[in-house]
């Protein structure tokens, strides 16, 4: 049914609008200015004037001059990775929205469907565009700022921090098809790799937001224990059926234990920017499985012990960001329970045993 209402939408869009053509970029353009961030050296950031943006709020977007697509900027995910530009959906549906018209400056941080509600992805994907941006004098002040999606509270928190007002934000969930005066856009950072996030990145990252770790209320706890969310599976009852979830099934017998030793168990889903911030600042050692939590590895002092608990594909992201921080990760990799075809995810069962030797190192 979706499929049959994309083609019909885009058969009456397709009517108005111009066919797309694919931009190479070409250094005696006038259709970008660009700029070269030094310290990440495959990173720039173009300024379109009178731009659009396409997206489909997912795993594509277009930037737009014209009818040409821009490559550089652009994005079409596939099986987790950046594809050919000739692969976007623009391609394949056109512009099959109408057009909305902003009088002004936009700057543009959307970035695949992840970051509309992973908070890793939201910080490493989307805000590391926003802070690279914002190092250009002449590109400070902008009237609007497009997001992948404004509905969870470290998305509003970490834009307040920056002291940018609500009113500026446009969705791209709420506006697939947008134009500016200018458009302010880069490519990705480090090229959708989370294993490859340069230290430049993590280093603005926490001198933007570390300072805010002051607001938080809640308490400081040396050892901390990161539990996930397991209150919407119910894991007495077929519980093959949740193999490609992330699933730690003897969490409670992990949480017990760590109890016993004086570590403090937490859901990070219910804490705010702030006390993310504050906790992972002040610990001493941290254990948590695989998973955005992780993100937060960022805001700690040097030599935090980390454990993560993790199923047994090459997955590093986060142990590279804890090289980069110095701090002391280790890795518990377990085979999943049932084969899982999500690379991350998994049933995972953690022994003791494999628990008690690493919190001996």
């Amino acid at each position: 049914m979706i499929k049959i209402i994309n083609k019909l939408r885009s058969k009456f869009f397709n009517l108005i609008n111009k066919k797309i053509y694919i931009y190479k970029y070409r250094k005696n353009s006038i259709l970008i200015k660009k700029f070269q961030y030094k310290k990440i050296k495959k990173v720039n950031v173009y300024k379109i004037i009178n731009g659009k943006i396409f997206t489909n709020s997912v795993d594509d977007a277009a930037y737009l001059k014209n009818n040409f697509l821009i490559k550089e900027p652009s994005y079409q995910y596939r099986n987790s990775k950046n594809s050919k530009p000739k692969n976007n959906i623009i391609f394949k549906y056109g512009t099959n929205r109408l057009l909305k018209k902003y009088n002004g400056k936009i700057i543009s941080i959307i970035s695949g469907g992840a970051a509309k509600h992973n908070y890793g992805h939201w910080l490493f994907d989307s805000i590391s565009r926003l802070l690279i941006v914002l190092k250009f004098k002449d590109l400070k002040k902008f009237d609007f700022i497009y997001v992948p999606a404004l509905k969870n509270k470290f998305q509003l928190d970490t834009l307040k921090f920056l002291k940018i007002n609500k009113n500026r934000i446009i969705s791209s969930e709420k506006n697939k098809f947008i134009q500016g005066k200018e458009i302010i856009c880069t490519n990705h950072p480090f090229e959708h790799r989370f294993d490859k996030i340069p230290k430049i990145i993590i280093k603005d990252l926490k001198k933007s937001y570390l300072k805010f770790a002051k607001l938080s209320k809640i308490k400081n706890y040396k050892k901390i224990y990161i539990e996930r969310d397991y209150s919407k599976f119910n894991l007495n009852n077929n519980i093959h059926t949740y193999k490609d979830q992330r699933i730690l099934i003897n969490n409670h017998e992990i949480k017990n234990y760590l109890k016993s030793l004086g570590f403090k168990s937490l859901k990070l889903k219910n804490l705010s920017f702030a006390d993310q911030i504050k906790l992972f600042s002040n610990a001493n050692i941290i254990i948590s499985m695989f998973g955005a939590e992780l993100s937060n590895l960022i805001f700690c002092k040097k030599g935090t012990k980390v454990l993560e608990i993790k199923n047994n594909k090459r997955l590093n992201d986060f142990k590279n960001i804890s090289i980069k921080c110095k701090l002391k990760h280790h890795q518990i990799n377990l085979k999943p329970i049932y084969k899982s075809s999500v690379l991350q995810n998994g049933i995972l069962y953690c022994p003791l045993k494999k628990l008690k030797t690493l919190l001996k190192i």
